[in-house]
C-alpha cells in the first residue's frame, strides 16, 4: 500500500511539473516573439531614415515574404 501511494504522489509531482514546464515553455516564447518584434521594428525605423524615399508602411509584423511577394500571415 505505501508503495502505491508513493507512486500515485511521484505522479502528482510528474503531472505539476508538466504543467510547470508548459507554461514556461509559454512565457519563454512570447519573450522570444516579442524581442524579435522589437528588433524587427527597430531596424524598419532604422531603415525609414537611411532610406527616406522609399515606403516601409507595408512591412510589420503579420506580414511575411512568400515566392517573392508580401503576404499576410
Amino acid at each position: 500500500m505505501a508503495l502505491l501511494a508513493e507512486v500515485d504522489k511521484l505522479k502528482e509531482e510528474l503531472a505539476q511539473k508538466d504543467e510547470e514546464l508548459v507554461k514556461e515553455r509559454k512565457s519563454l516564447t512570447n519573450d522570444v516573439s516579442n524581442s524579435y518584434l522589437a528588433d524587427f521594428e527597430d531596424v524598419i525605423a532604422q531603415a525609414s531614415r537611411i532610406y527616406h524615399r522609399m515606403d516601409f508602411s507595408q512591412l510589420g509584423s503579420g506580414k511575411t515574404v512568400v515566392d517573392g511577394q508580401l503576404m499576410e500571415e
